[in-house]
């Protein structure tokens, strides 16, 4: 059973062949007028076919049925147009790849360049930052002492002095011209003439020494500080 839709399928077919000018079956004619007279999308496409009629005119029939030969040189014109096209394509592969090298390259350096950046802003901060937020540990209480000399014409102090501490006091000097390789012993002495020991050391003759001897008496307690030698006698003495 056939259907509006094919019967109107049919009757589009038939304006090829009515388009060119070809007499069509005179009943296919007839019916194909009637049904123009009242199909306006079969007119349109019809008026879209009649300029075709020139050209179509121009077609030998005989010669549709071999096909038709290509072009001379159409091979080499395709086979070069392929291998440009291919060059084309390697170049901007090539061009890709040097762009990403630089590309990487430039981060490369930028984040070598940052990173030594943050490290000199980092370490200068922390400097200055430890010097703000860490308090300078306070100075140690010095208090200079006069220490003289008794009996021995070669021995010198160049400077002296008392360190007290919460545990005791510390006796500390720069001095020259203890026989070398003598023993010398230091004391603190109290208000009752008690010595507490604060250790010994070694003579190294006319070479300068530094001695810091301590005492388990406190500061406050101590009344004067003597150096004696191997003997007993005093080499050494200042009143506190």
């Amino acid at each position: 059973m056939t259907g509006p839709d094919d019967a109107h399928q049919r009757l589009r077919e038939l304006l090829g062949g009515h388009a060119p000018g070809p007499p069509l079956d005179p009943t296919d004619e007839t019916v194909l007028r009637a049904h123009l007279d009242g199909c306006p999308g079969c007119r349109a496409e019809l008026e879209e076919l009649v300029p075709l009629r020139g050209a179509l005119a121009d077609v030998d029939p005989t010669r549709l049925a071999s096909p038709a030969s290509p072009p001379p040189g159409l091979g080499r014109e395709v086979r070069e147009a392929v291998a440009a096209e291919r060059r084309l394509q390697e170049r901007d592969v090539l061009a890709r790849r040097r762009d990403s090298r630089l590309q990487r390259r430039t981060r490369w350096v930028q984040g070598i360049s940052a990173a030594a950046m943050v490290t000199v802003l980092v370490g200068t901060g922390g400097v200055l930052l430890g010097r703000a937020s860490v308090p300078e540990p306070p100075a140690v209480p010095y208090e200079t002492v006069s220490l003289e000399v008794v009996g021995d014409p070669d021995v010198t102090v160049a400077e002296a002095g008392l360190v007290p501490h919460t545990w005791g006091v510390e006796l500390r000097f720069r001095g020259a011209g203890f026989e070398e390789g003598a023993v010398y012993r230091a004391a603190f002495v109290d208000a009752d003439g008690t010595r507490t020991p604060a250790g010994e050391f070694l003579g190294t003759g006319a070479e300068e020494m530094i001695c810091n001897l301590q005492s388990a008496l406190l500061r406050d307690a101590a009344t004067a500080v003597v150096v004696t030698d191997d003997a007993g006698e005093t080499v050494l003495s200042a009143a506190l």
